[in-house]
């Protein structure tokens, strides 16, 4: 499943990423993941392109998605709650990271 530059729509620059990947879940429930360069933060550029990408996996079928941000990561956190994702404490504990000195993972789940 294809990850996608986001660029901004007024001068073509290229702002981060975002799209779908098994990574962690499973083909029948992807991932949605998002990473946009520091300068594109806090202009709502994830938010819409997430949205997006959201959107196309209901159209496509999906019946859940999958978002595993570090617990750290609060403006990340932000972004999948506005997507209407919640965390799930069961599939934190069910799929424990090894400590890569990076902070724990968070599992936060979609039902379309």
């Amino acid at each position: 499943m294809p990850l996608y530059v986001v660029r901004r729509a007024a001068d073509d620059e290229p702002l981060g990423y975002c799209g779908l990947v098994v990574g962690r879940s499973v083909p029948a429930e992807p991932e949605v993941a998002y990473e946009f360069l520091e300068a594109a933060h806090s202009h709502g550029y994830a938010t819409e392109a997430a949205t997006a990408v959201v959107q196309a996996a209901r159209t496509a079928g999906s019946v859940r998605l999958w978002a595993t941000i570090r617990s750290w990561n609060h403006p990340s956190s932000r972004v999948a709650a506005r997507l209407g994702f919640v965390p799930d404490p069961l599939a934190t504990a069910a799929h424990p990271e090894p400590d890569d000195g990076r902070g724990d993972q968070v599992w936060y789940r979609l039902d379309c």
